[in-house]
């Protein structure tokens, strides 16, 4: 009887630490989430924050792909699979034939072919780090990029993303842990 009360004062305090480490790891964000009703579908946007970043690259192809990569977050954000897709084909036709961006364009081929969110989530990983090597080698002239992490994602393994905004806006729980995460780095 000891043993059994010993047993789940153990799991007890075990469940008690995770639940304590999820409410530090995902509370980043104090300020009050601001979300709009689209007026066509009524649906929310729950992409929208405060304050956006104006970020210009010195070229124009750069912009385009991180304007392009910024539509494919807010869908996932929005848990919009079908909006992902769309947003992915665009990126594919906007890096056409350019052989730099060969390996950005077949993630975004791959986003763009399944309809399942979770899939889309996980490909997202790779398109993040494809992006972010675009943005290191090109050169910021206004505005800033915000690479933001995210500790509950893929298990507890953690996943990165690129903003607009410093506040959060988590894409691969969308809703679910809307503001779960926080800013790891600045690009400007």
């Amino acid at each position: 009887m000891q043993r059994n009360l010993n047993i789940l004062n153990v799991r007890y305090g075990l469940l008690l630490v995770i639940v304590t480490l999820i409410s530090i790891s995902c509370n980043q964000d104090k300020k009050p989430v601001t979300v709009t009703q689209n007026e066509l579908d009524g649906s929310v946007d729950l992409n929208i924050t405060n304050e956006v970043s104006e970020v210009k690259f010195s070229d124009g192809k750069t912009l385009e792909i991180y304007g392009l990569y910024l539509n494919i977050k807010a869908a996932l954000v929005n848990s919009n699979s079908e909006g992902v897709q769309v947003e992915a084909k665009k990126l594919e036709a906007a890096i056409g034939v350019l052989e730099e961006y060969k390996s950005l364009k077949a993630t975004s081929k791959l986003i763009s072919l399944t309809k399942d969110i979770k899939e889309q989530r996980n490909f997202f990983v790779s398109l993040t780090n494809e992006t972010e090597k675009l943005i290191h080698d090109a050169k910021i002239t206004s505005g800033a990029v915000y690479k933001q992490f995210c500790p509950m994602a893929f298990d507890g393994e953690g996943g990165y993303w690129l903003s607009d905004s410093e506040e959060i806006r988590n894409p691969f729980f969308g809703d679910k842990m809307l503001v779960c995460g926080s800013v790891k780095d600045v690009f400007k």
